[in-house]
């Protein structure tokens, strides 16, 4: 049986990961943590949960633990995950990381310390289409990769208002969906080091953080990619996409399309789509929770590790940098 405490008792943990973590076999969650007490035993009664506390001491101390899921704001995700390596369990981060580049290294020194593992939540890493993707690219259907289009859009929800406060989130749209998207990009292509980022943000609906984001990387072996994200952008409907080009065809995703020219003419594969939207976000989300459940029995190895984010956020950092200087960033 492996043991969890979730902390944090949000929209995400009671739509997604109670709902998820309670279906599996063999996994016990042992308590809740929220600093709202009253609710976080709504919640517990509702998933057969017996223990809710708003001290992570004490739930850190009950016997049987094996490892913590940090659903809290961003601004509690270094606190919640230091606390947690340095009782010896492992953590599982939803994204992202941490508000800083300082906070999340600081999270890396102390579970290399404790000897624990730490995983970040980058749940299209498990998206049939972005793994159809992944595959193709490293099997070398479309030759070498030299350019990528990727973005994210969507609309800020209410229900996360948080996410506009700098100081509890670290960033607005960038550190929300961008390190998403970013992470994509350096998942399935093996560019290399970014070299170089340029980035222009935009505060449209917003004052203290960016709701729109477009920006270009540049890696050290030569390629590109350039990255829209927005909470404002004017559409009916979410928008999540890459594109990819090769010497010898392209890859879309959402849905998956490889595209090869034969001869004069070009040749189109398109994996059958037949879940909806949502199936596929919450299947994404059940595979990553249950590689992490896996990677703590140690059948598998962590993925999205700590040492990872510290990479992803040296490019959101740059980013940020680049849109203020209003100048090409050269990440060291």
């Amino acid at each position: 049986m492996t043991g969890l405490v979730l902390v944090g008792a949000g929209n995400i943990a009671q739509s997604i990961h109670l709902p998820i973590l309670t279906s599996f076999t063999g996994v016990k969650i042992c308590s809740i943590v929220d600093r709202h007490v009253a609710k976080g035993r709504i919640i517990a009664d509702k998933h057969g949960i017996e223990h809710v506390t708003k001290s992570l001491e004490e739930a850190l101390s009950l016997p049987n633990v094996d490892a913590v899921i940090v659903t809290t704001s961003t601004d509690a995700h270094a606190e919640v995950a230091l606390a947690a390596v340095q009782a010896g369990k492992h953590v599982f981060i939803e994204r992202p990381a941490a508000r800083t580049l300082l906070e999340t290294v600081a999270i890396r020194s102390a579970a290399a310390e404790a000897g624990v593992n730490v995983m970040i939540g980058m749940n299209h890493r498990f998206r049939p289409d972005v793994v159809h993707m992944k595959n193709a690219i490293d099997r070398g259907e479309i030759g070498p990769v030299f350019y990528v289009k990727a973005g994210w859009v969507k609309q800020r929800t209410s229900d996360a208002r948080w996410m506009a406060n700098a100081d509890k989130s670290g960033g607005g749209v960038l550190i929300d969906l961008g390190v998403a998207v970013i992470d994509m990009i350096l998942h399935v292509f093996d560019f290399g080091r970014v070299r170089s980022v340029m980035a222009n943000t935009f505060h449209h609906e917003t004052k203290s953080v960016e709701d729109v984001v477009v920006a270009m990387l540049s890696f050290e072996n030569g390629s590109v990619a350039t990255i829209e994200t927005s909470w404002s952008l004017m559409r009916a409907e979410d928008l999540f996409y890459c594109n990819v080009f090769g010497k010898k065809g392209s890859a879309f995703i959402n849905p998956f399309r490889l595209v090869k020219r034969m001869g004069s003419a070009f040749q189109t594969t398109q994996a059958q789509q037949l879940k909806s939207q949502l199936t596929i976000y919450r299947k994404s989300y059940e595979s990553e929770l249950k590689h992490f459940i896996n990677s703590v029995r140690g059948i598998v190895p962590m993925i999205s590790t700590i040492g990872e984010a510290i990479e992803r956020m040296k490019v959101i950092e740059a980013m940020y940098a680049s849109a203020e200087l209003k100048r090409e960033i050269v990440i060291p």
